[in-house]
């Protein structure tokens, strides 16, 4: 009997344009001559390197440690020579440079790291010896030293989330195979090809949290996937339903894939485990599998599409490797192109292609500058609500936009501007064309400016607090201590006089006695 499926309010059907890359194979590309590893992924903190100049590495050694509890360290993709740390640019939105380690390759090794694809996957049996052999800290601890975080976008740390489980009861595990945004079929080539190693690691975190019920959802655009990961988890010890759901952008966001498959809602302001249930993508629990074997995540499955790429494809690449070396392994001759990263409803422009790929970049899309359509012009909002009918967060986005025009900072938050997942539907359905989420994006920052901002003063205003109320303490410690010495000093100076007093008078009785018998002499 099929689970009854549930829709989410709004979606829009976009168009797919993943039929560039849809049918072709992963392909591992080796590392190029110089690799630069960023210190700074996921939503972590920025790394503290490990290494200096110089200094020879290993593919899969360790490379940084991280103080932050919601970050994770990195690993090198090949052997080599560190020959610099210093600040280049990467793949973020604010084309900000960060902190990287420049790794010069070692010319004999021409072959990629060999985490993951020629590994051979351990029998379900032999992986329940395996981790049988290990404490669930270890485990978990593998996993976070492994370097893994959600390989969806989202990039949070993997290790965080299963603890996060850990202390919460977990009924529902659902793994993210929808793969909805346009462009992008890493995730569907990875299920076709590898779908064993995706279902190892469903079984080590079942392992881990013992939910009810693990379900994989996977839009039915992908019946292949679909098909492959069907066969594999028949295969499994774990319980694992696999559900093919209605193909609608965003069904691949985490709260609306809770709604398809449990019917269930994620408060406002809230995450999943409120609700006891935990999600992680395909390609985040293809990586547990490996990192609980110890071996780190040092590449990943990227697309690489659009009409400036001759070969486009999916690609499996060390992390590190320059887009500008991927775009010439891809055949992209014309330098005239704009570069998006990730998928047309959520990626953001490419500022620098010598900025290497990191663990959340799932897509590239090189486009040329001479085929894009001109930027439609920017006219007032007609008040037409297709932007609300769509809202998959079921948000009144026509009102943020005026708070956040506004410059009403306050108000968008009251309009629970943090629910909304940034998705890019009120953008694809405005007639005005109005850039709706740059609105979002901006109000979202000067909040969060703002929360870090009274973060700082309040513990500012703590610790001044707080060494007021020590000096004072130690004024009052000292005072009382003083005046113990002063009466301690008083108490014995008056037992000092009463001794002297008994002294004298022993002496003028002795006089007197002396006196008395001389004069009885006398007489």
């Amino acid at each position: 009997m099929s689970r009854p499926l549930q829709r989410f309010h709004g979606g829009i059907h976009p168009q797919e344009r993943k039929e560039r890359t849809r049918d072709s194979s992963i392909v591992t590309i080796s590392p190029p001559e110089k690799i630069t590893v960023i210190l700074n992924q996921g939503i972590g903190g920025t790394n503290r390197p490990v290494v200096s100049v110089g200094d020879h590495v290993k593919r899969g050694e360790r490379l940084s440690k991280c103080f932050n509890p919601i970050s994770v360290p990195v690993h090198s993709p090949c052997d080599g020579v560190v020959s610099a740390i210093e600040k280049r640019p990467f793949p973020h939105p604010s084309g900000m440079n960060t902190l990287a380690i420049i790794i010069q390759r070692n010319e004999k090794d021409l072959t990629s790291s060999p985490n993951y694809h020629d590994t051979t996957v351990e029998s379900s049996s032999r992986l329940q010896e395996i981790i049988g052999g290990l404490s669930l800290e270890e485990l978990v601890s593998n996993i976070r030293t492994g370097g893994v975080i959600g390989l969806g976008g989202a990039g949070f740390p993997t290790a965080v989330k299963i603890r996060k489980g850990e202390q919460l009861p977990i009924k529902t595990l659902i793994i993210n195979g929808m793969e909805c945004e346009p462009c992008i079929t890493c995730d569907d080539r990875l299920m076709r090809e590898r779908p064993e190693e995706i279902i190892r690691g469903i079984e080590i975190i079942d392992h881990l949290l013992h939910p009810e019920e693990i379900m994989i959802g996977i839009e039915d655009n992908k019946p292949e996937a679909v098909q492959a990961m069907k066969a594999a988890a028949a295969d499994s010890r774990s319980n694992i339903e696999v559900i093919a759901a209605p193909t609608l952008y965003p069904s691949g966001g985490e709260k609306q894939l809770i709604k398809i498959l449990t019917g269930k809602e994620v408060p406002s302001g809230g995450l999943s485990y409120d609700i006891s249930i935990l999600c992680q993508n395909v390609a985040t629990t293809y990586a547990i599998y490996h990192a609980a074997l110890e071996l780190p995540l040092t590449q990943r499955i990227v697309t690489v599409t659009g009409n400036g790429v001759e070969r486009a494809g999916n690609y499996e690449i060390p992390l590190g490797t320059a887009v500008d070396d991927i775009l010439q392994l891809c055949g992209v001759t014309d330098k005239d192109v704009q570069i998006t990263v990730g998928g047309p409803m959520m990626g953001f422009p490419l500022h620098d292609s010598s900025s290497p790929i990191t663990k959340t970049v799932n897509c590239l899309i090189v486009e040329k500058s001479t085929l894009l359509q001109p930027k439609p012009q920017q006219r007032s909002c007609i008040r037409c609500a297709a932007c609300s009918d769509v809202c998959p967060a079921q948000l009144l986005p026509q009102q943020l936009y005026w708070a956040a025009q506004s410059r009403d900072f306050d108000q968008t938050e009251e309009l629970n501007l943090f629910d909304c997942i940034e998705c890019g539907c009120c953008n694809h359905v405005c007639p005005s064309h109005i850039p709706l989420v740059e609105y979002y994006r901006h109000a979202k920052g000067v909040l969060r400016t703002q929360q870090s901002e009274k973060q700082k003063a309040d513990r500012a205003r703590n610790r001044h607090e707080f060494r007021d109320a020590r000096l004072l303490h130690e004024k009052e410690e000292k005072a009382r201590k003083l005046a113990k010495k002063r009466a301690a000093l008083k108490a014995k100076g008056k037992q000092s006089g009463s001794k002297g007093g008994d002294k004298k008078e022993a002496i003028r009785a002795a006089i007197e006695r002396a006196k008395a018998k001389r004069r009885q002499r006398e007489e």
